[in-house]
């Protein structure tokens, strides 16, 4: 488990940069490899990151559209490094490429389908698979919660089977180890908080929690089901009656399927105002940020300093 791991895990993003930096101190900063590095908004945040002293970028891709994306977003890619390719697919390839050969820690999507990146990503032989399966964690900040929230996976799982579940609970938990949390607390969260045979995901919660009994999923604590509402807030579960570690108390929730992860994302996103978050890609041999579209620059910049931490914990 990576040193930093403590009690007391960080409660904002601004701690997770000031352990960016920290470790940015005593090992140098992480390189961060954007693939199809043609697309103003990556050299946006590319940009923020690299100017908060947290990453050297290595931009792979078709230098003339790279320095043209430069010129739109106004960004100065002089000192940075570029790794030439012919077009998107091959620019994905490259990238994993150096993740295998060390010479970038993490990457960051780029102007490149996220199918193609994936598919180089997970490749048998050339890619960077280091589980069984890679899956998505948000990290989450509202003013009234205070304080961070894992959420996983809201977007790459469609419909997990029991195995999987427990696979991205994996994943999810070690992101948060080397983010900073010893023994995040996992919600397993469904439509209510009782078993219930007729809505097989409150068995599959009964059955996630019992496998942490039984040590099959380690270094956390997990119950479930829960309802959000008594997963984060202690009142609510007081209210329900319910006695847990993790009642209220929640470092981490899952969710049933794709649908409902991705929904509560963009719900709280988009309806909750100061709302801060970060979504990365794990269960590779490093992170990789995927950020979309509709994502600011905050959300970007959040996002390569999650990486960032994860990256450089990973070297430990």
């Amino acid at each position: 488990m990576p040193e930093r791991a403590t009690a007391n895990p960080p409660r904002s993003f601004d701690e997770l940069k000031e352990r960016a930096l920290e470790y940015g101190r005593e090992r140098g900063k992480a390189k961060l490899g954007v693939a199809a590095a043609w697309d103003p908004c990556a050299l946006e945040a590319t940009q923020d990151a690299w100017e908060l002293g947290l990453v050297d970028p290595v931009l792979v891709g078709k230098p003339d559209l790279i320095k043209a994306a430069a010129g739109e977003a106004k960004v100065d890619i002089s000192s940075w490094r570029i790794v030439e390719t012919n077009d998107a697919v091959e620019a994905a390839r490259r990238a994993v490429e150096l993740v295998r050969e060390g010479v970038v820690d993490f990457l960051m999507k780029g102007k490149v389908n996220t199918a193609d990146l994936m598919r180089a990503a997970l490749d048998k032989e050339t890619g960077i698979r280091a589980g069984k399966l890679m899956s998505h964690i948000a990290i989450l900040w509202t003013p009234t919660f205070g304080r961070l929230l894992g959420m996983s996976d809201g977007g790459i799982v469609l419909a997990p089977t029991l195995e999987q579940k427990a696979d991205i609970i994996r994943n999810a938990v070690d992101a948060m180890h080397k983010l900073g949390w010893e023994c995040p607390k996992v919600a397993v969260v469904a439509a209510l908080e009782q078993v219930n045979p007729a809505m097989p995901h409150t068995v599959d919660a009964a059955a996630l929690a019992k496998m942490n009994d039984r040590r099959q999923i380690t270094g956390c604590v997990i119950d479930g089901p829960f309802g959000f509402d008594n997963a984060i807030s202690e009142i609510a579960a007081e209210r329900k009656g319910i006695v847990s570690p993790v009642a209220g108390k929640a470092d981490l929730v899952t969710f049933a399927d794709i649908d409902v992860g991705n929904v509560f994302y963009k719900a709280l996103y988009f309806m909750t105002e100061g709302v801060q978050n970060a979504g990365v890609l794990i269960g590779a041999k490093v992170p990789i940020v995927m950020p979309s579209r509709a994502d600011g620059p905050d959300t970007k910049r959040n996002s390569i300093i999650v990486g960032t931490v994860i990256a450089q914990a990973g070297k430990s």
